[in-house]
């Protein structure tokens, strides 16, 4: 993963897959591994990063291959989820 701002110099090469599907994740620099996510799209994962209430939470993105269908559902959640604590805490980021 990598951190937003640094997956848009990523995805101009060439090396970038034709037919990639992005993730994004929230992460802290604390913990070893993404904190929340997967999310289908940054608007979502930016409700999560709110709702975490850290300052030094960031999110990220992850190209990968394929979907499975577990994978995208559990996406669709996490995205209904925190968008639903976010307009609890007066937050919109659509």
């Amino acid at each position: 993963m990598t951190s937003f701002q640094q997956r848009f110099a990523a995805l101009t090469g060439s090396a970038c897959p034709k037919k990639a599907t992005e993730l994004f994740y929230v992460s802290h620099p604390k913990a070893d591994r993404a904190l929340l996510g997967p999310f289908l799209s940054q608007a979502d994962a930016e409700c999560g990063r709110v709702v975490l209430r850290s300052a030094d939470a960031v999110v990220t993105a992850c190209l990968v291959e394929s979907l499975d269908d577990l994978t995208y559902w559990h996406a669709v959640n996490n995205g209904q989820v925190c968008r639903a604590f976010a307009a609890a805490e007066g937050v919109n980021h659509e």
